[in-house]
């Protein structure tokens, strides 16, 4: 790989994920069957920030491009973890991965071309029925207390 395009390619790539939460479940979609990245498991909505783009409104624009969902987020970072990506195109950089929780105000769902379907479960559900991205996963068993307490 040539200087130049060491030097094109982002330091650190951040992301941005949303646990939204309905009456008393939370938002699960699923990756697309076409996906080259963790085809057809199930994640929580989120996206990579582009150059340029505002972090302070992340989470709700990434759940009303995936979803087609308006949400108010409850804690913007309620827990985080960071990586080197092992695979794809950006492999070997750093990822940085922030969940916020947030909670559905508006909308039906209308899922973007990226995921095949969705489902409203519970967190136990989830842990235990769901094929969830590793990231997902992670997140569910750390913050289960926080979304509990969320609901209420």
């Amino acid at each position: 790989m040539s200087k130049k395009d060491i030097s094109e390619r982002p330091r650190l790539l951040l992301i941005n994920r949303a646990i939204v939460l309905g009456k008393d479940k939370i938002l699960l979609i699923q990756r697309s069957s076409k996906d080259l990245y963790k085809p057809l498991q199930w994640e929580v909505p989120g996206g990579k920030l582009d150059k340029g783009q505002d972090i302070a409104d992340a989470l709700e624009r990434e759940v009303m491009e995936e979803t087609g969902l308006m949400v108010l987020p409850v804690n913007r970072v309620a827990y985080y973890n960071s990586g080197i990506l092992p695979v794809g195109k950006y492999k070997g950089l750093t990822y940085v991965q922030l969940f916020g929780v947030t909670k559905k105000i508006a909308g039906t769902v209308k899922l973007s071309a990226e995921h095949d379907s969705y489902v409203w479960v519970s967190v136990n559900k989830a842990l235990k029925d769901y094929d969830l991205t590793e990231e997902t996963r992670k997140a569910l068993i750390i913050l289960d207390k926080t979304i509990s307490l969320s609901f209420k």
